[in-house]
């Protein structure tokens, strides 16, 4: 967090929205003169980042995440913006603890966050959040760094939690599910990601990335499968009833 917010000293207003953390994050924002910290309870990404925007008294906005930091280069560049588009696509480079992985399901990664909120809001899928954007956008040349995991066992433990919201936020009633779906997915995240992308290029990381991808992905397509199974009869019970 502190890495992030020394990033954002050039900023005219610093915000940072907090749902309860225990990892000293209030009293690290506090320390930034300056910077509002703001709670909100959790329920969604969209909505936590939407009450983001709606406290903003400025127009353009940055948004990133406490793991994200912008290096020199990229706020040079932003400085030298100028600001006559609706939006900006800014890269991420992302690590696995010290490993910066280069290839795979995680390059290139562009994600719309420095852009005028009168014309865009937050929207899409959670936890695959977006920001829905009216005009013209750019990409930036160069890219933040993304800290995205310190451990493998945070990777694992995050990105369950991840499956387990998708599940729960994709899985529509009208949904039509095909036999061998999951492992159908499974294995066509794994060779678009180890094969199609190189990931092989990152040695052992990549090939562990790839690797438990995959297996959430099949993981999230047969629970998303029971929990239709499930709903369905739930639903045929009450019709019986």
């Amino acid at each position: 967090m502190a890495s992030c917010l020394d990033a954002l000293s050039w900023c005219d207003e610093i915000i940072v929205i907090d749902s309860g953390s225990t990892d000293r994050t209030q009293q690290i924002v506090e320390s930034y003169p300056g910077t509002k910290f703001l709670y909100r309870r959790f329920d969604t990404y969209i909505a936590q980042k939407n009450f983001a925007l709606d406290h903003c008294q400025h127009d353009w906005v940055i948004s990133v995440d406490a793991d994200e930091v912008l290096p020199d280069p990229l706020i040079d560049e932003i400085q030298q913006l100028p600001f006559d588009v609706a939006g900006y696509f800014v890269g991420r480079r992302s690590f696995l603890g010290d490993q910066e992985i280069k290839y795979g399901s995680w390059n290139p990664d562009y994600k719309l966050r420095l852009f005028r909120r009168s014309v865009g809001r937050w929207g899409g899928s959670n936890p695959h959040e977006r920001v829905l954007l009216e005009g013209p956008t750019q990409r930036l040349n160069v890219r933040m760094l993304h800290y995205s995991y310190r451990t493998r066992q945070e990777f694992l433990h995050r990105n369950r939690k991840y499956m387990q919201m998708l599940v729960e936020h994709q899985t529509r009633p009208d949904r039509k599910t095909y036999p061998g779906e999951p492992m159908l997915h499974g294995c066509g995240n794994f060779v678009k990601s180890y094969l199609l992308r190189r990931g092989f290029m990152d040695g052992s990381a990549g090939l562990y990335i790839a690797y438990h991808m995959a297996r959430l992905s099949y993981e999230k397509h047969a629970l998303m499968t029971q929990k239709l199974k499930d709903d369905k009869a739930a639903s045929n019970l009450r019709q019986s009833a």
